[in-house]
């Protein structure tokens, strides 16, 4: 019994000391575990990208501002380079007459419309000389895509110091009918009346080959050249002989509302060379509104074979109103 005693004793010292040692490791172990930090873990750094290439920058190129559209300018009848085309023909102004519109539009003529003119002028002075004078016209032209028809009559009456000093009427009318695009054919016929002169008439009658050399929206020049015929009264006597007849017209748009014209003819006798006659204007006509214009022209009318007693020259200045319709 007393030997059971000893064994249990003995056993539960070997169990004593084992709990001992394993608190005394866990203890050890605790201790070590308090005593060392752990490091945290640093995050690994990402890779370094290649370096990218510079990039190339364009200079900014500005464009240009754009210029306003400019307004189409108004045209009266048809546009300005249709209407030249059927230019070149009075003498007294109304042919191939083309404007611009400053403001006001005039009405709009169909092609192949009859448009019609009518001029009046009156110019006075008072003072050592009393002078009066009217002038006036009426005109029509027509123009197709092939033919052009003008007609036109006229006339001016003046009196100086209570003496009448100018007294004279003029007829004029022409056909001409396009052969090509430049060229065209001509008939043309030309009263004329003045009794300061001393001419109770003089009627001529033409047809002519002309061109148009130059032909622009702004400029036209026209020659034309042909056989005719002409029959007057001068001087209380009658003649009549065939002509030759050299004719040459120019119209310039100065500027919209403004435009100048110049015109001469010469016609010879072709039986005898001394006997000729030239006539030739030159004129400016300005825009005032849609359909009234204000014209200023010199024209004059030399003979080489006068009446006895008159002068070869005359010149005749004129200022008017034009309304067109």
């Amino acid at each position: 019994m007393k030997s059971w005693f000893a064994k249990k004793d003995w056993i539960g010292l070997v169990c004593m000391g084992i709990v001992g040692w394993g608190a005394a490791a866990w203890a050890d172990e605790a201790a070590a575990t308090n005593s060392e930090p752990v490091a945290a873990e640093t995050p690994a750094a990402p890779a370094e990208e290649p370096a990218a290439a510079p990039v190339e920058v364009a200079p900014v190129v500005e464009p240009e501002p754009e210029e306003p559209a400019k307004p189409k300018p108004v045209y009266r009848g048809s546009d300005m380079k249709e209407a030249f085309q059927g230019a070149g023909s009075s003498r007294f102004g109304m042919a191939g007459r083309v404007n611009k519109m400053p403001a006001k539009k005039s009405a709009k003529k169909e092609k192949g419309a009859w448009k019609r003119s009518i001029e009046a002028g009156l110019s006075t002075a008072s003072g050592n000389r009393d002078i009066l004078r009217y002038d006036g016209s009426v005109g029509a032209a027509k123009e197709t895509e092939e033919n052009y028809l003008f007609m036109e009559i006229g006339g001016r009456y003046g009196e100086s110091d209570g003496e009448t000093d100018a007294a004279n009427a003029t007829a004029e009318a022409k056909y001409q009918h396009k052969l090509t695009e430049r060229n065209y054919a001509a008939l043309d016929g030309n009263a004329r009346h003045d009794e300061i002169a001393d001419l109770s008439y003089r009627v001529r009658g033409s047809l002519s080959l002309g061109r148009h050399f130059v032909w622009s929206e702004w400029i036209v020049l026209s020659a034309e050249a042909g056989p005719g015929y002409v029959a007057e009264k001068k001087g209380g006597e009658k003649e009549g002989f065939m002509a030759g007849r050299v004719a040459e017209y120019l119209e310039i748009l100065v500027a919209d509302n403004l435009q100048l014209w110049q015109s001469a003819e010469w016609v010879q006798n072709v039986e005898d060379s001394a006997v000729y006659f030239v006539n030739a204007e030159v004129g400016l006509e300005a825009v005032l509104t849609g359909n009234l214009d204000l014209r200023f022209s010199v024209e004059d009318a030399y003979d080489n074979q006068p009446a006895e007693d008159k002068v070869a020259n005359d010149v005749t200045t004129k200022t008017a109103l034009v309304w067109k319709f």
